[in-house]
């Protein structure tokens, strides 16, 4: 019978199909089954694999119809049936099964098929009807795909690449289509005989007993050991007693329920790599998961199948499930497939996952999670291919090394983490990159441990590897691989020297690593690189590496100067000298760039930066230097400006002229400014040189005026605060430049131009506003030039003009009426308080106009001493002696001055700030009222301040505490006793209240002196008084040869201390000071001295014979010249015994003469005539207003006139020509127990400072080591105490420097200041221009003044020597106060005239005078 397929919606093409095929002959059946299944698999497509299964599956449900006992009453129809569609199927895939009309007409008969399987009736076997369930169900969804549907399910399982990170992939948007519902899975049908009887499981060992019945051979047993007797067993399932235990193996059921195993674990794989790939729900999925995991435990030839039959692309796309069971689980399965010892699985794993989603879920915050990654990682870096795709996942090995490290620690993931990093140490790649995350363990471990090829790799990888900023690992880098690289150095090849530099200066660039490396001996060996190692023809340039080596590590701040000391033949002058040398534009630009670096370094230590400039003076390299910022290389040019820099303070003006004779320069350096970007280095750094070269360098001003720099450097700096570019890296820097530049010019105002730019653009304004809310430095930069522009205020400040009423049209009423026209009202203009002048912001640069004040007030409470000393000196302006000082200290304590003042003395310890700050109070104290007076003395701390300041300050500091203190009452005042009117005064008195008012100091002064204080005193007596004195004021030889009997009474001098004091000023004079302390010792006085005899000063004190004659002239005195009459001492009151030495002040009387140009001829042998023979000839009438004047001793024939002496000039030189001449201070005024001379130079100096408070003597010497001039400043000098008591400074001033002259000359001939006038511009102006010269044979062999002049020098025992320059004729100016201009010139006419003492001391009295007479007469003004 065969079943009516209409009814089913079956075709007639079914109706036609041969009926007369024989559907009984079942294996026949089962052997076409068998051939359609064989084809399909052979044909290699899906579509036919799966309906070869489909008929593989209905083989078993026809097996089940012909054998079951119970079966359905419609068997034989459906067997039919089945059969018709079995023979129709073998002949469509037997013919052409590509034919698209074969597919179709296949795909209806399978989809037949599983109709006919519906109306098969129910069976008593259960599983049986599940079975035919889900076939039929399978059948109906069953539909042949087409190419394109099958390319897109087979994208599935494409790798697709996606952030490390990512965690959420779409599975079923990728797919394209609604998800699908997984299909029941099909199991073929188990059988009864599969099952032991006892155990009602699957035997996997079946044994036959005599019975015929099969068990498990372990069931069995155990069934037969319950029988103590084993005649009472019997079989289980029949109850027959067994006779023996001889049990047989079921060889044919074994067989049968392995493959039926086999069947069935491969259509486990299959379903679960269609749940997977159809992405179900999550139980689905887990439980496919679940039995592909079971699989792989039950048998590891299922982890092969698994593995080849796609499903690990699968697997990949589960990592990104949003389920983290499903994650889990796919890990799970993942190392279960990975496990195995062989490298097939984890080959596979590696090319067909993305390894980063296994990674990426080493981040998770599910433990179980992160250690199922870390599992499966374990297993997988074994292979070294996977090595390899671990390394180049971004970020894996960082997130290794993270979990290797975390905190808090998870002691799983750290051993399974630091087990991943060890196996991937096997690829170089792999140290690297671990390496460059921070962790350098195995880097070192294989750059120490391993062979040559592996450390030359190693040691590349740390010169191209960035450390960090993590100080530990970068110290753990640099005290393991430091030895080892310079081991490398020393004994590499020339390739391994290469990489061993590059690892050094990558470790090195670390300043870190500095202390470090110097601890490792690097600095030496790349020493003796740079200097000592000579290897030819190698590829690499080791002098240029190892000074960029040295240079990193003097730039990390760790080095000493013994660090550089590498041995005695490589001294630091030495080391030095050759880098000045290399550095030029015929060097490479690398090794000039670590060259300059270096020495940019070196500066920073006082004992090398003066080796440098000396060696860049001596060799003229600054030439060389400023010809580097023409170099293309911008790098070059950056370091060059730097080190240019640190030169400044000391060869600024050399820098500064070399710039302006250098082509393109200093245009370059302002060239290609920003607009509105931000500055690059060399743009900041090119426009800070220009503010740090000397401020008044005319030339280079000149040189910036002319490009227009101005108006283009106030451009910049509007931009610089519109764009604001000042919170760039480098914008501070550039625009501190900017301003820097600006206020140069200020510093030149004496030059019109410059002064018409300052008042177009309004300097004073804008300096003021520069003041607030800028750098430190802006605003440092803002009040010197605040200050600069105020001294010019008093000379712009014009008088004030008074209009009057004009009559001229009406001067006809002036005929007609009589009236005073002096009686009509005038209209007065505006005056400036303080300057007393018409005054503006703009055109005088008037302070108070332009609200300066209060802004420079408030930078007194600044942190920084450098910004607070610069305001205070601009506010000092508002207190020169030239403008009102009542009135502008009344406004400046309106302004809370007072207040701002002592809070720098409290805040600063600067001795230069506290001398300023007091100097402000001083004022304000002498020109305030009562309440200021009460304000400051009130101020505790200011008090306890000035009683320090007299006892450590030094001697301006001291003497302006001691005012101070008088003016608040805290000492003693003595002006009652020693007070000075304000009338014509004698020198002497003078001196006596100076010098009374030095008696009450109570700090320990060290003096100035031509002789030092302990060589004067020697180890006599004074010895143990020398303390008394200075604690008393007699701090100087001078001053201390002028004591009278009252002095040495006052301090309690005993007779014998007396005597000493007596005879070492004797001995002082003549210049016999070695003898002294022999002398001394005799115990006998001078008088007694002098009685002895020649024999005896020979015989008893070793003297000389010429000594002895010296020491006999009572008469000549070498130095202590008598003074006139007018200054002679006030009278003390006689209490005391007369001095054995009555006469050190002997009087004279002055004569007059008209005229100083009149002075008569004097001979050779009379030239050492008295003081009052010199002053007879000299005289200035008393009310004369000095405007200068020019003195020379005359000239004598020479060579019987044959020779003409060189003219002089007759006029005296103009002040300009002396106002703004650069000097530098080579020495101080020498204290006791100082150095012999200051190790620092001080920077250029203006000269005109030093005569801004008082007036100034100014000595110009020839030569220092030139006899007569070292006895003229000798005689000078010893004159000290009433230059003091005039209120003169002394300095002497040279034209070169020599620097073991100048040790000789200070202060044994001179202890007052040293200048240096390099540019020889005071010699220049006494020769009214041009340099006085003279030759040594005309103008000394054959001019017999000069010869007397050099006996008399010789006549006091003064050496020489003939170093230096000597033709160079000097001479002597007394300048006065402020600008008054020159008062006197003395030129040196004939080698070794001094200037006579007698007019020199005339002039200072003048000037004195004149002073006194100006401060009376204000005061009588103020009076009235």
């Amino acid at each position: 019978m065969v079943i009516n397929m209409s009814t089913n919606g079956s075709s007639d093409w079914f109706s036609s199909v041969n009926m007369s095929s024989s559907a009984s002959d079942l294996k026949s059946l089962l052997l076409f089954i068998s051939e359609i299944t064989k084809l399909s698999l052979m044909t290699e497509n899906e579509n036919f694999i799966e309906v070869g299964c489909f008929f593989y599956r209905v083989s078993s449900v026809i097996i089940e119809l012909e054998s079951s006992d119970n079966t359905p009453t419609n068997a034989a129809e459906i067997l039919l049936s089945l059969s018709e569609c079995i023979y129709i199927a073998k002949d469509l895939i037997t013919q052409n099964p590509e034919a698209e009309c074969s597919i179709k007409q296949l795909e209806r008969v399978v989809k037949h098929m599983g109709e006919i399987l519906k109306y098969i009736k129910s069976s008593s076997k259960e599983y049986f009807h599940y079975a035919i369930q889900s076939i039929v169900k399978d059948v109906k969804s069953f539909c042949f795909k087409t190419s394109e549907e099958m390319q897109t399910l087979g994208d599935i399982y494409v790798h697709n690449e996606k952030d490390l990170y990512s965690i959420n992939y779409d599975l079923e948007a990728s797919m394209n289509h609604e998800p699908i519902e997984r299909t029941d899975l099909y199991m073929e049908p188990l059988y009864e005989t599969f099952f032991c009887p006892l155990t009602n499981k699957i035997m996997h060992d079946p044994v036959t007993i005599e019975t015929g019945v099969t068990y498990e051979r372990e069931a069995i047993t155990e069934w037969c050991k319950k029988f103590s007797n084993p005649a009472d067993i019997i079989c289980p399932k029949t109850g027959v007693k067994i006779t023996s235990q001889v049990f047989n193996r079921n060889i044919a059921l074994m067989d049968t329920i392995k493959k039926w195993e086999e069947r069935n674990e491969l259509a486990i794989i299959r379903d679960a790599k269609s749940t997977l790939s159809l992405a179900s729900n999550k139980t689905t999925i887990l439980e496919a998961l679940h039995n592909l995991q079971n699989l792989c435990r039950k048998k590891q030839y299922n982890a092969v199948e698994i593995r080849t039959i796609g499903i690990i692309p699968l697997l990949g796309t589960m990592l990104a499930h949003e389920d983290r069971d499903v994650i889990f689980e796919t890990l799970e399965l993942l190392r279960k497939l990975a496990e195995n010892d062989d490298d097939d699985g984890k080959e596979m794993i590696a090319r067909k996952m993305d390894i980063s989603a296994i990674i990426q879920n080493l981040s998770s915050d599910t433990e179980c999670i992160r250690h199922a990654a870390l599992l499966l990682l374990v297993d997988l870096s074994k292979s070294s291919e996977f090595c390899d795709k671990i390394g180049s996942v971004t970020g894996g090995v960082l997130m290794l090394i993270t979990m290797k490290y975390r905190q808090p620690i998870d002691a799983f993931a750290l051993e399974k983490s630091d087990e991943i990093l060890k196996n991937l140490e096997r690829s170089p790649s792999n140290i690297k990159c671990m390496a460059e995350n921070g962790h350098w363990k195995p880097l070192l471990h294989h750059f120490l441990e391993g062979n040559e090829e592996i450390k030359m790799e190693m040691a590349s990888f740390l010169g191209e590897i960035f450390l960090g900023h993590n100080d530990d690992n970068n110290a753990y880098v640099a005290e393991t691989a430091s030895p080892a690289l310079i081991q490398m150095v020393l004994h590499g090849d020339s390739l391994a020297r290469n990489v061993a530099f590059k690892a050094l200066k990558q470790i090195s660039s670390h300043h870190e690593n500095g202390k470090i490396l110097v601890k490792s001996g690097t600095i030496s060996n790349m020493l003796n690189e740079m200097f000592k190692r000579t290897i030819y023809n190698e590829p690499t340039n080791s002098k240029a590496e190892s000074a960029g080596i040295l240079a990193n590590i003097l730039e990390s701040g760790s080095v000493d100067l013994k660090d550089l000391q590498v041995d005695h033949t490589m001294s630091l002058d030495y080391i030095i000298y050759n880098l000045v040398k290399g550095v030029s534009n015929s060097t490479p630009d690398e090794l000039n760039i670590n060259f300059v670096r270096i020495l940019s370094c070196l500066m920073k230590f006082p004992k090398t930066s003066n080796i440098i400039v000396s060696t860049v003076k001596e060799n003229d390299s600054c030439a060389n230097l400023i010809e580097l910022l023409n170099n293309p290389n911008e790098e070059l040019q950056v370091y060059s400006i730097l080190f240019s820099i640190a030169l400044s303070p000391f060869l600024g003006h050399t820098l500064a002229e070399r710039l302006c004779k250098t082509k393109g320069q200093p245009q370059n350096l302002l060239k290609d400014l920003p607009k509105a970007t931000a500055p690059t280095r060399k743009q900041a750094v090119s426009v800070n040189f220009l503010a740090k070269l000397p401020h008044e360098n005319l030339a280079l001003n000149l040189a910036l005026f002319n490009m227009d720099t101005i108006p283009l450097i106030l451009q910049k700096i509007d931009q610089v605060q519109r764009f604001g570019m000042r919170m760039s890296k480098y914008g501070n820097d550039y625009f501190e430049g900017l301003v820097g530049i600006l206020v140069r010019f200020t510093a030149t105002l004496y030059e019109h131009q410059f002064l018409v730019f300052a008042r177009s653009y309004n300097f004073t304004k804008m300096f003021t506003e520069l003041l607030m809310n800028t750098s430190d430095e802006v605003q440092r930069l803002s009040a010197i030039g605040l200050k600069n522009l105020s001294l010019k205020t008093v000379s712009l400040s014009k008088p004030a003009e008074i209009k009057k009423p004009k009559l001229r049209k009406f001067s006809f009423l002036q005929k007609c009426f009589s009236f005073d026209s002096r009686k009509l009202k005038s209209t007065p203009m505006y005056v400036c308080p303080v300057h007393k002048g018409a005054c503006s912001s703009q055109e005088t640069f008037c302070l108070l106009e332009a609200n300066s004040v209060q802004k420079l007030l408030t930078c007194f409470d600044h942190r920084n001493t450098h910004v607070v000393e610069a305001a205070l000196s601009a506010i000092s302006t508002l207190l020169d002696e030239r403008v009102d000082l009542e009135t502008s200290v009344s406004i400046l304590i309106q302004e809370k001055a007072i207040q701002h003042v002592l809070n720098v003395v409290k805040e600063h310890k600067d001795e230069s700030l506290r001398e300023k700050s007091l100097w402000i109070l001083e004022k304000m104290l002498m020109e305030g009222d009562d309440n200021s007076t009460s304000e400051i003395s009130q101020d505790r701390f200011l008090r306890a301040m000035l009683i320090n300041a007299l006892h450590h300050g030094h001697e301006d500091i001291r003497l302006m505490a001691d005012r101070i203190l008088r003016h608040l009452n805290t000492m003693p005042n003595f002006n009652t006793n020693f007070s000075m009117p304000f009338k014509k005064t004698n020198i002497y008195e003078i001196y006596a209240y100076n010098h009374q008012l030095i008696k009450v100091r109570y700090s320990f002064s060290h003096s100035m002196a031509s002789f030092s204080m302990e060589d004067f005193v020697g180890n006599g007596s004074l010895k143990k008084l020398l303390p008394k004195l200075l604690d008393d004021g007699w701090d100087d030889v001078p001053t201390l040869k002028i004591m009278n009997t009252e002095d040495m009474t006052a301090i309690n001098m005993n007779q014998e201390q007396k005597d000493a004091l007596e005879m070492r000023s004797y001995l002082h004079d003549r210049s016999l000071m070695q003898y002294a302390d022999k002398l001394e010792a005799s115990g006998k006085c001078l008088a007694e001295l002098l009685n002895l005899g020649t024999s005896d000063l020979s015989a008893q004190f070793a003297m000389k014979r010429g000594h002895i004659a010296r020491f006999m002239d009572r008469t000549s005195q070498c130095d202590a010249d008598p003074v006139p009459s007018s200054f002679s001492l006030p009278a003390r009151k006689p209490t005391n015994p007369p001095s054995r030495n009555p006469s050190m002040f002997k009087t004279h009387s002055i004569s007059a003469r008209p005229k100083l140009q009149a002075m008569s001829t004097r001979s050779t042998i009379a030239y050492d005539a008295t003081i009052e023979q010199s002053i007879a000839d000299f005289r200035i009438k008393d009310g004369y207003i000095f405007k200068g004047v020019v003195a020379a001793l005359p000239d004598e024939p020479r060579a019987c006139g044959c020779i003409q002496p060189p003219p002089i000039v007759d006029d005296v030189a103009p002040y300009s020509s002396i106002e703004n001449i650069s000097v530098q201070k080579l020495t101080p005024e020498y204290k006791i127990g100082m150095e012999r001379l200051v190790k620092t130079k001080t920077p250029p100096m203006r000269v005109s400072d030093l005569w801004r408070e008082k007036p100034s003597l100014l000595l110009c010497i020839r030569r220092p080591g030139c006899i007569m001039c070292r006895a003229e400043a000798h005689k000078l000098y010893s004159k000290k105490p009433i230059f003091d008591a005039l209120g003169i400074n002394l300095f002497a001033v040279l034209h070169e420097h020599i620097e073991s002259e100048v040790r000789d000359f200070w202060p044994r001939y001179w202890g007052g200041v040293v200048l240096l006038d390099k540019n020889m511009d005071f010699f220049k102006a006494l020769g009214g221009g041009t340099l006085l010269k003279d030759k040594f044979i005309s103008g000394f062999l054959f001019n017999p003044r000069a010869r007397a002049n050099y006996k008399r020098a010789k006549a006091m025992g003064i050496e020489q020597n003939f170093k230096g320059e000597g033709e160079i004729k000097g001479g002597l100016f007394i300048v006065g106060k402020g600008k008054s201009g020159i008062a006197y010139q003395f030129i040196e006419r004939n080698f070794g005239d001094w200037a006579p003492l007698a007019e020199v001391i005339e002039i200072g009295t003048k000037l004195q005078n004149q002073q006194l007479n100006s401060e009376s007469s204000i005061a009588s003004r103020d009076f009235e």
